[in-house]
């Protein structure tokens, strides 16, 4: 008997991606019919807004209005007006230095509870009943940071402690992106456990991809791995291209003969474009987490340590944004357009990037992210387990579904 695992990573605006993706396997279907087919949902970030209007019943293409949609977007990304902007780090923005949050938690916390009435009025254990499977399990990952730990809101209680939530109060808690974005912690009580919570983005906890998650889950609720078929949808990876690796290493070079000259400002530009591309660069994997270390101890878990893959039980879809001489692309200019997206869009012009993407990569005219692979010196990527193409991992999504 198949137990079936659905998650979705986080990736702000990019989640859009996973309805696309879900359209194109399920067709205009209900959000409850959706997620009846399935034993566990696990999600972080914009892939728990995916799930919650997915939980509320809409269908999947009043979903991506979600995202599609200028004032629902900015409803969710709502800037913060110049008086509720934090000192100094905001005035860092006239010196080209994009630093500080932007955007209100606080108004998001009220968007979500406009947007999805009945998720913010039912407990998080009461919504599989509403869905109409009382069996799923439902997985929301947050950061604790008055603990400096990871939280998994669940739907079921297998704790004495159970956190006792609303769907809407552990999104907002998934979805709020520290640092660049939100401005302050999403605050709230757990109703059972009586825990005030001050929470981020389950990112910080390292679950920006949670596949790994439901399938760990599912092992400690005593299912076989054998009986795990799994389906993992991403927001996009971002893979540096050769170009870009050899702009990196000549702003390396040029800021290590020139770190000590302080005080000539042509020498300064190099090493301002090393921080940015370095420094700042690993910043941002705090939030964005290469997603590859879930795929593989996800498959490490289900197929045991001889890693007898079987295509069927793990489907990873997630565009690869990526080129080099050997990919198949219809346009550089797309995949370097990608590259330098952020995860909160607001403007008509990038989510119609996103669109595009979708396009692509759905025609195969870009790559898919494979489960594991490498990427040798010459820029080619070698995938071990999965495939880097959309096409076949969909094909194997519909037969496996079709099986069971």
């Amino acid at each position: 008997m198949a137990y079936k695992i659905l998650s979705f990573d986080g990736g702000g605006s990019w989640a859009v991606l996973q309805l696309l993706t879900l359209l194109e396997r399920y067709g205009n279907l209900k959000g409850h019919q959706v997620l009846q087919q399935y034993d566990c949902v696990v999600a972080n970030s914009g892939g728990s807004i995916v799930l919650t209007a997915l939980c509320e019943n809409w269908s999947i293409k009043e979903s991506i209005e979600l995202f599609k949609e200028k004032a629902l977007r900015e409803k969710i990304f709502s800037k913060n007006k110049f008086k509720e902007r934090f000192f100094p780090v905001d005035y860092l923005r006239y010196f080209k230095l994009n630093l500080g949050p932007k955007y209100s938690s606080k108004r998001k916390r009220e968007a979500f509870e406009e947007l999805f009435p009945n998720c913010n009025k039912r407990r998080l254990y009461e919504i599989p009943d509403f869905i109409g499977n009382k069996n799923l399990k439902i997985i929301i990952c947050a950061y604790d940071a008055l603990n400096n730990k990871a939280v998994l809101f669940k739907s079921y209680k297998n704790e004495e402690y159970f956190d006792d939530v609303t769907l809407v109060q552990a999104i907002h808690a998934s979805s709020n992106a520290p640092i660049q974005y939100f401005d302050f912690p999403a605050r709230f009580k757990a109703k059972n456990s009586e825990i005030f919570y001050e929470l981020w983005d389950g990112a910080l906890g390292g679950f920006n991809n949670p596949a790994a998650v439901g399938v760990n889950e599912a092992i400690q609720n005593e299912i076989s791995p054998s009986e795990i078929h799994l389906v993992s949808l991403g927001t996009g990876n971002i893979v540096t291209s050769m170009d870009s690796k050899s702009k990196y290493y000549q702003a390396k070079d040029k800021t290590i003969q020139n770190r000590h000259r302080k005080l000539i400002p042509r020498k300064i530009k190099a090493q301002l474009s090393y921080f940015s591309k370095s420094v700042m660069q690993q910043a941002k994997t705090i939030l964005y987490q290469p997603p590859d270390w879930s795929n593989e101890i996800a498959s490490t878990m289900i197929f045991g340590p001889q890693k007898n893959y079987d295509k069927s039980r793990f489907i990873r879809l997630s565009p690869l944004i990526y080129y080099n001489s050997r990919v198949p692309i219809t346009s550089k200019e797309l995949i370097e357009a990608l590259i330098n997206l952020d995860m909160d869009l607001t403007t008509e012009t990038d989510i119609n990037l996103l669109f595009h993407c979708f396009k692509e990569w759905a025609n195969d005219s870009l790559y898919n992210q494979p489960i594991t692979y490498r990427i040798k010196r010459e820029g080619e990527i070698i995938p071990k387990t999965g495939t880097l193409l959309f096409s076949e991992a969909m094909n194997e999504w519909v037969k496996e579904d079709t099986r069971n």
